[in-house]
């Protein structure tokens, strides 16, 4: 019997499950910034705090909910791209809608600011 010849080919292999984290940590991080911006969210409006104070509350919950959202579409990009193998879409969408609730909730504060001094 005559012995098998190497193609020199290389030997595909499928993707390994090993290779990434099972839930997307994009989608964790995009889901905890959205639970905290709508705590903070929240928590700032009965706290009745004074006028540059809650400027300066609304812009650090803009930025942060700005990150949150990139971060949640990132994830969902990332999620689709390795389907078999990473889970996290749900946290990814609740993180995203959390963070664009309290975009919102920005610019309703700052028309409320706006409209409040005149």
């Amino acid at each position: 019997m005559k012995a098998e010849e190497s193609s020199g080919a290389p030997f595909e292999e499928g993707p390994n499950p090993q290779l990434f984290p099972r839930i997307n940590q994009l989608a964790k991080i995009s889901f905890w910034i959205g639970i905290g911006d709508i705590i903070v969210g929240i928590c700032m409006f009965f706290i009745g705090l004074e006028y540059n104070m809650v400027l300066w509350w609304l812009i650090a919950l803009f930025l942060t909910s700005t990150f949150g959202a990139f971060c949640g579409h990132c994830a969902c990009k990332q999620i689709r791209a390795r389907r078999p193998h990473q889970t996290g879409t749900g946290m990814a969408v609740f993180g995203l809608i959390g963070c664009y609730a309290c975009i919102g909730l920005f610019f309703l504060g700052f028309w409320l600011l706006s409209h409040g001094t005149a």
